[in-house]
């Protein structure tokens, strides 16, 4: 096994937990360095044991992917014809109670339950959280690597949106040039959201050409090659701001996401870390429009815990890595979000990415 496999082992008994089941995903990656996104329907999982047996049932096709990832555990095939109802039902003998991975297929656990209707489920990530939710020194090397990537390309992002370019053009240029700047690493997504657009704050990147004056959202991240990523938020405007409140609400937004970095140091709970740049953004009249937590953690998925939301009262401790990305939106306007990444120090906020610009960026 791996060196980390025992320590999902104890956490497991500690629990009072058979075993733990995972399909591909940042749960097994972080256990075993296995990635592989095309098993689908066939199931592809490692099944570890409290007491630190683990076996793999995979099909056919993968076993010689998942052998050097499997560190002495077996490595059970099962072939289309057969199916793998088999050799799950032989992974799951003796277990009355199973920590099932949170993003696996329902039909799986479906099949567990049919196995053996009696069957306690529990959610794996009760398991893996706490092992997974504060970063080593290695995990935040790793992590400064990609934010190093959307960092560096800010100026080239901002230069891309010009007057008639559409959001998709732009799109594809950001693209290009993540990975022109970086070519081991690989673009996790990108979201460009001009003028209107901008009030969306998920905008699905689309056909529209920006026009002088809008206020564009950039939200783009990375992905280095062991697997850690980096997610960063600009906004800027494509030369002068054609709303008179475009620089006032970013000023607003800058404000409130620089006192939530103000708020990170051990013992702090999340929900305070949200309403110290909430109370900012209500303060100046806008709080009604940010729709949203103030943060997020960021690891081997994009979105993971600890989540900064008002009702979380999680402490933060030294090595938790997470986003501050306040927002303002204003329908039918525009909207201004800045998002860059921190880990909590033993004494405060330790950057990830560098400090957002404090004034609104013009794109020229």
């Amino acid at each position: 096994m791996t060196s980390k496999l025992p320590a999902a082992a104890r956490a497991l008994a500690a629990q009072n937990l058979d075993a733990l089941l995972l399909t591909p995903g940042p749960d097994l990656q972080y256990l075993t360095g296995f990635t592989h996104g095309h098993a689908y329907e066939r199931l592809l999982a490692l099944v570890l044991r409290a007491g630190g047996a683990a076996r793999w049932i995979c099909p056919t096709m993968n076993v010689d992917q998942v052998r050097p990832h499997a560190a002495g555990a077996a490595v059970v095939p099962w072939t289309d014809q057969a199916t793998y109802h088999p050799a799950l039902a032989d992974a799951l003998k003796g277990v009355s109670s199973l920590a099932f991975d949170d993003e696996a297929r329902a039909a799986f656990l479906l099949d567990a339950l049919a196995i053996n209707p009696a069957l306690k489920i529990a959610k794996a990530s009760t398991v893996m959280r706490p092992l997974r939710i504060r970063k080593t020194a290695d995990e935040i090397a790793a992590l400064k690597v990609a934010a190093d990537t959307v960092d560096q390309t800010i100026p080239q992002a901002i230069v891309l949106c010009k007057p008639g370019q559409t959001e998709a053009d732009i799109d594809a240029a950001l693209r290009a040039a993540l990975l022109t700047r970086s070519p081991d690493q690989s673009v996790a997504f990108t979201i460009i959201a001009g003028g209107p657009n901008a009030a969306f704050p998920h905008h699905e990147t689309a056909r529209r050409p920006l026009e002088a004056g809008d206020v564009v959202i950039l939200d783009y991240g990375t992905i280095e090659p062991t697997g850690y990523r980096s997610d960063i938020t600009v906004t800027c405007s494509v030369g002068e701001p054609r709303d008179p409140d475009a620089r006032k609400v970013y000023a607003t937004v800058y404000a409130a996401q620089q006192a939530a970095i103000a708020a990170v140091r051990p013992g702090v709970t999340c929900q305070e870390i949200d309403r110290a740049a909430r109370d900012v953004i209500a303060a100046a009249g806008y709080g009604d429009y940010f729709t949203h937590r103030t943060g997020h953690g960021l690891g081997l998925a994009g979105h993971e815990p600890p989540y900064m939301v008002a009702g979380n009262v999680l402490p933060l401790e030294e090595g938790m890595v997470f986003s501050i990305e306040p927002g303002i939106y204003l329908p039918g306007r525009f909207g201004v979000r800045l998002e860059v990444i921190v880990a909590c120090g033993a004494t405060g906020a330790v950057m990830i990415n560098r400090h957002s610009a404090p004034e609104l960026p013009i794109a020229r």
